[in-house]
């Protein structure tokens, strides 16, 4: 028999966020710190990801959110080399439903000429192309692929990401039972999405404004990191609870 549809509620969890790191100060400045300086220096890596080097600075960083959900959910010892691999399986997931998404996003415009439709089309095609090269253009084609991600996230980042901490917690990391006690959530888990990414697209924006040459953006995503998983945190408390009794 199914459990009954519990319905996210986002002013509840958004405000319980608020208020852990408010009781959990000390530890968080300890976290938003070492956050900056993950960020920081990534700024110095040449070429950034494109630098094999950036694969060290990953996998550190993907150690440090396995500790901070440890510490989050008060599971000892907060870093081990059993929890970093073990919840690399549903990571990996996530990597590459995400990345093959994104990837069919991308070579979505190129299907109609893969399916023969290469006259009034093509010439579309091109004014299309030609327009992505404007900065107007570029921005409102960002802006697209953004509102597209949020409509898929529940999808490939929201339900996904409960399989993730379920590992960090040694608890079963299944997708399937993600996504079945999330039920009746994708509106919200849209909405919450937006929320949570419209700060971040600004941020960003007004880094380039005030040509703070990315510095801007890395101190505010430092605090705005942690919030973001925080709030992840709290619904999985609010899914997961029974479980944990």
């Amino acid at each position: 028999m199914r459990d009954e549809i519990k319905h996210i509620p986002l002013r509840r969890v958004f405000t319980g966020a608020y208020i852990y790191m408010r009781k959990h100060l000390k530890a968080m400045r300890f976290f938003v710190a070492l956050n900056f300086l993950f960020l920081g220096g990534f700024q110095f890596i040449p070429k950034g990801f494109s630098n094999p080097w950036s694969m060290l600075w990953l996998l550190f960083y993907y150690m440090y959110w396995c500790a901070f959900f440890r510490y989050r959910f008060q599971h000892k010892p907060y870093l081990t080399t059993r929890v970093v691999f073990g919840s690399m399986v549903p990571s990996t997931k996530i990597f590459f439903i995400t990345l093959t998404m994104a990837f069919l996003l991308v070579v979505l415009p190129y299907l109609p000429l893969l399916m023969g439709f290469t006259d009034k089309y093509l010439l579309f095609f091109e004014k299309y192309m030609l327009a992505l090269q404007n900065v107007e253009a570029d921005f409102l084609n960002v802006s697209v692929f953004t509102l597209i991600l949020l409509l898929i996230s529940p999808f490939i980042i929201c339900r996904p990401f409960f399989a993730y901490m379920a590992s960090l917690q040694d608890m079963e990391a299944f997708m399937s039972k993600a996504f079945e006690r999330t039920r009746g959530n994708y509106w919200r888990f849209v909405i919450l999405m937006a929320i949570l990414n419209i700060p971040t697209m600004l941020v960003f924006e007004v880094d380039k404004i005030l040509s703070c040459q990315g510095w801007f953006t890395v101190g505010f995503y430092a605090l705005f990191f942690i919030y973001f998983n925080l709030v992840f945190a709290e619904l999985d408390d609010f899914f997961y609870t029974k479980e944990r009794v």
